[in-house]
């Protein structure tokens, strides 16, 4: 165990059923941007948070798609900026929040996005505009994280942008927003989630508390997730899987992930698979090989998960996955062998591949990919 660690998550989170019509008392200023995909401006929900704002003067931004682009954050910032934000809300998926996260930094950071990710050289030196992130999918953690991942199109790369100045204010997670969300959506972000978890507590970066953490999200998570995704009414495995997010998030955000999302980020920005599904298709091949640096600490795991293996806990995980019509081999996305060797490259050009308790090559990626293709 490592003894020697830091931990820093200055977040305050409000955590209850109904929380998000408490938003309007975390409010600062009156000035709010609210941060939507076109969905939830469509079905209302955007609207509604907006309208307990009683006396503030309330604007949306509901363009982002998934994997945002830097196009759309250029968008909401000149929009922010034209309203003279103060308040910056993401409501939504990781994509919102994302999006939300850079946003409240441009309003007073002159340039575009792409002046500070990317090759951009500016720096990012203040952010006086108040953010808070309300998710409302059980999945992505990104409402307690410093971290946004950006799809530069330019140069057709997905990357994570790192910045303490990314921190919420106020993350308000409310299990409520999370009932109506569909199987697949249930599924996949669920799946995200037991990855950030994974990924947290095997991480050569690993530390007790983030070990605590990734280990309680996990079991939440393989204790509920198909409960949600069958009874989708079922508040109390609803209710679990966004405590599981919310704790799996916290984790990573102290460790950041490792090879499944170096891999993910091509599968999503070249085959169009949604982040859940690009994470965890590669989910149970990274446990098999995980116990070639950390046995010990993933036979613990397997252990608690009531599993009798490293193996088992593979296969569990896999037919788990299955039993959520979710994809487990890479043809299902569409990948060819030959295209196994640009994925590997692209994979590689990641850092937090590096924090895989596995050697991470050329050829130890190859043969991965192979073993799901």
């Amino acid at each position: 165990m490592n003894q020697s660690f830091k931990y820093c998550m200055p977040t305050q989170i409000c955590f209850h059923a109904g929380a998000a019509k408490e938003v309007a008392s975390f409010i600062k200023g009156n000035n709010v941007l609210i941060v939507s995909d076109p969905f939830l401006y469509k079905n209302g929900l955007a609207e509604q948070i907006g309208a307990a704002m009683e006396g503030k003067k309330v604007a949306y931004f509901s363009e982002v798609e998934p994997n945002p682009s830097c196009e759309s954050v250029d968008k909401a910032a000149a929009q922010a900026r034209e309203i003279n934000a103060d308040c910056v809300i993401g409501l939504g998926g990781g994509s919102a929040m994302d999006v939300s996260k850079i946003v409240s930094c441009l309003v007073e950071n002159e340039g575009s996005i792409y002046d500070y990710y990317s090759g951009g050289t500016r720096v990012l030196k203040e952010r006086n505009t108040s953010l808070i992130c309300i998710p409302t999918t059980a999945g992505t953690g990104s409402e307690v994280t410093n971290v946004g991942v950006f799809t530069n199109r330019k140069a057709g790369i997905k990357m994570p942008m790192v910045n303490d100045l990314f921190w919420a204010d106020v993350a308000v997670i409310d299990p409520e927003l999370t009932y109506t969300l569909p199987p697949a959506i249930t599924a996949s972000t669920g799946m995200d989630a037991f990855c950030h978890a994974i990924e947290a507590y095997w991480n050569k970066d690993s530390q007790p508390i983030c070990d605590m953490l990734g280990m309680g999200a996990m079991k939440l998570i393989l204790e509920n997730i198909k409960t949600a995704y069958d009874e989708p009414d079922n508040k109390e495995a609803r209710g679990a899987m966004v405590m599981a997010s919310l704790i799996a998030g916290i984790a990573f955000s102290q460790t950041r992930t490792t090879g499944i999302h170096a891999i993910s980020f091509p599968l999503t920005t070249e085959y169009g698979a949604s982040h859940g599904i690009a994470c965890s298709i590669t989910l149970p091949a990274f446990i098999k090989i995980s116990v070639e640096q950390a046995r010990e600490k993933m036979e613990t795991l397997a252990a608690y998960l009531g599993c009798a293996s490293v193996e088992e806990l593979s296969v569990r995980v896999e037919e788990l996955m299955k039993s959520m019509d979710m994809p487990v081999r890479l043809s299902q996305l569409g990948v060819k062998e030959d295209d196994l060797d640009h994925i590997t490259e692209v994979g590689l050009g990641a850092a937090i591949i590096q924090l895989t308790p596995a050697v991470m090559n050329k050829d130890t990626v190859h043969e991965l990919l192979q073993s799901i293709l």
